[in-house]
């Protein structure tokens, strides 16, 4: 199982998300938690965790300041994954964490159903990465055997998450298209169906709201530019109409772009 780091200085917030967090059941393991950030930092350098799911605001260093010290003093295979919890009054902090790649940000009080999607996509994740790892250690060696351990990834119940992984390859490459289900599942050689199952079987997301969070992802980081228009990162992230775009993210981050520029963030809910 992959080991977690909990970082929350709120005692009452922390002991929640302990007790209450099937963990387990999703391939994770609560290997620790920190009541600030400081002991967090210090946690990440021993334990090496593979997913640190953090507050923003919290004494000694903050999230932001916690993600950016670990991404310069770790070497990159040993960077955990980081998932920030977040509230509306830190929404500027919010902003910042995209320029520091986390994997995703999740509001308080934390949501069951939101929460177990992003550990599933980040078990799929830390699984490709795993699995990477061994092809290229097994890259050095018999080619029979590179062979045999590229045929097994593929076989049985691999088979489904290779189709997702490979649609997710294809919306991170082509999100800026007018990209569907159709079209992913054609370039894969599977029928659209079997490809809206396993995709959200395997995520916990629909192809399309797959399609949509990257794109509003991407967006978030065009924004971030102030000589950016908003129209022009709208067609950048694969929108033709502004509106349907701003609505779009609305939906998805809490508010327009322009709340988003200026750091007037809204809630989901």
């Amino acid at each position: 199982m992959y080991r977690v780091l909990l970082a929350e200085d709120e005692e009452l917030v922390r002991r929640a998300i302990i007790a209450t967090v099937n963990w387990e059941a999703h391939g994770f393991v609560l290997a620790g938690s920190a009541k600030d950030g400081g002991e967090a930092l210090s946690l990440i350098f021993t334990m090496k965790p593979d997913l640190v799911v953090t507050d923003i605001k919290m004494p000694v260093l903050d999230g932001i300041s916690l993600i950016r010290m670990a991404r310069e003093e770790m070497d990159e295979e040993d960077q955990p994954v980081f998932v920030v919890l977040t509230a509306h009054s830190d929404f500027d902090y919010a902003r910042q964490a995209v320029k520091l790649d986390v994997a995703d940000f999740l509001l308080k009080p934390l949501d069951e159903d939101e929460l177990a999607s992003t550990l599933e996509k980040i078990r799929a994740k830390l699984d490709r990465k795993a699995r990477s790892g061994i092809l290229e250690t097994l890259s050095g060696a018999d080619p029979a055997l590179l062979s045999l351990a590229n045929a097994d990834s593929h076989a049985g119940g691999e088979s489904a998450e290779l189709y997702v992984s490979q649609a997710i390859e294809e919306i991170n490459r082509c999100f800026s298209s007018d990209l569907t289900l159709e079209d992913a599942a054609s370039r894969l050689g599977i029928s659209e169906g079997y490809l809206a199952r396993v995709f959200r079987k395997k995520t916990g997301k629909t192809f399309f709201d797959y399609l949509t969070f990257v794109r509003m992802r991407q967006a978030m980081e065009l924004l971030l530019d102030p000589a950016a228009r908003i129209q022009e990162v709208a067609a950048a992230v694969g929108y033709t109409d502004q509106r349907n775009f701003s609505q779009r993210f609305r939906q998805v981050v809490g508010c327009t772009p322009t709340e988003f520029r200026q750091g007037k963030g809204g809630s989901k809910r």
